[in-house]
């Protein structure tokens, strides 16, 4: 490739920010996945800065001071929630100032698609499909009433230059409906020769990017196996299923109590020896009220951090906030995407050679637990390895 790429997406949370690490992986480019600060090389750099979770002002506040540092030659990505959530109109008010900003929120691969600029879930409106989890606030009907006090101007399917230059000449930001990935090339197209412009969308938007750069042979090899640590932090009703598949074929269901695990009484050797029988999974008992989500979560980190500190084992980490935690207490600050086993379950490699999978909360089939882990373990072979992993 004669001129290497300047790219610089941005995510709320950590399991967003390896799924869109992975599309890039077949792609001839090298990759960094940056915790909280940008602190690696890389032709594609993917930063979790954390935002999700904040308020809507520190959200705003923690963007800015990232783009602040941002030279204006290098492209931005700004990744949002398929679902909507998180502080999304705050940070396109803190992106618009940097930039004309063109939104495509659509997911495809999941039937999540947009219309008239509201997000459909498998062909029913957002506000209608009872998918808004542990969410403190109403689902927005629209991207305009997510948006409210934004000036937006909508655009249909198979936009164009001419339309999209039309639209964002006002200085309002761009809403692009989409059902396909061809509708969201179409978008990536008609922005390419927008000067400065800011891509706000899902991983689907992430790989209509990528799609653009050149293709690349990758390597095939599973990792050595390690017994496996499933870590289930979503409210996600998928998740319950995905653990009882996961207990059929031979894990060890570990529950701790909320209200044990928030006040530090779980004892780490019961899940050392559930691990001991090589897969264990580690799930959280008893109603967490959203006030406590984010403490539990913490809890949930510092245990795990507790049970595989100084082990070889690989961890599966559903939900972006349980898994950033984990990160956190295990003090990893920088991850190189590896391989995906699924769409968005994305498998990094620390800087000690520790492997972690990653994956949104609401992704996954009824297995998709079971091939994550028997990925950790070495047992599959039905994943996608980087060319950097591949010279390792």
């Amino acid at each position: 490739m004669s001129e290497r790429p300047d790219l610089l997406v941005l995510a709320d949370d950590l399991s967003g920010a390896a799924e869109c690490a992975a599309v890039f992986l077949h792609r001839d480019v090298d990759i960094a996945l940056d915790i909280d600060r940008l602190q690696s090389e890389a032709d594609v750099r993917v930063l979790d800065l954390g935002t999700r979770i904040m308020t809507a002002a520190d959200a705003a506040r923690r963007l800015r001071e990232v783009l602040d540092g941002v030279p204006g030659d290098v492209q931005v990505v700004k990744k949002i929630d398929s679902m909507l959530r998180g502080n999304i109109a705050a940070e396109l008010e803190t992106l618009s100032e940097t930039g004309p900003v063109v939104v495509a929120a659509a997911l495809p691969a999941l039937n999540r698609t947009t219309a008239n600029g509201v997000l459909h879930i498998d062909g029913v409106p957002l506000h209608l499909s009872g998918r808004w989890g542990m969410e403190r606030t109403a689902p927005p009907e629209s991207i305009d009433d997510l948006l409210a006090g934004i000036a937006t101007v909508s655009l249909g399917v198979g936009v164009t230059e001419d339309e999209l230059r039309s639209a964002l000449s006002s200085g309002a930001v761009a809403v692009c409906d989409a059902s396909t990935d061809e509708d969201l090339d179409a978008v990536v197209a008609a922005a390419a020769s927008v000067p400065g412009v800011r891509l706000v969308g899902t991983a689907a938007l992430a790989a209509a990017v990528a799609r653009t750069l050149p293709t690349r042979t990758v390597d095939m090899r599973n990792p050595e196996p390690a017994p496996a640590l499933v870590v289930v932090g979503t409210a996600e009703a998928v998740a319950v299923e995905q653990v009882r598949y996961l207990e059929r074929s031979g894990a060890t269901h570990v529950q701790v109590d909320v209200d044990d695990l928030l006040n530090a009484r779980t004892d780490p050797d019961t899940v050392r020896s559930a691990l001991a029988l090589g897969v264990a999974v580690l799930t959280v008992s008893g109603p967490v009220e959203p006030s406590r989500a984010s403490s539990v979560a913490s809890a949930l980190g510092e245990l795990v951090a507790a049970v595989v500190r100084g082990r070889s084992v690989g961890l599966v980490l559903t939900g972006g906030e349980t898994a950033r935690r984990v990160i956190d207490a295990l003090g990893i600050t920088t991850l190189t995407p590896v391989a995906e086993v699924h769409h968005g379950a994305v498998v990094s490699r620390t800087s000690d050679g520790t492997r972690i999978a990653t994956r949104p909360g609401s992704f996954g089939d009824h297995d998709s637990l079971v091939s994550m882990s028997n990925h950790l373990r070495g047992i599959d072979d039905n994943v996608f390895f980087s060319h950097s992993e591949a010279l390792a």
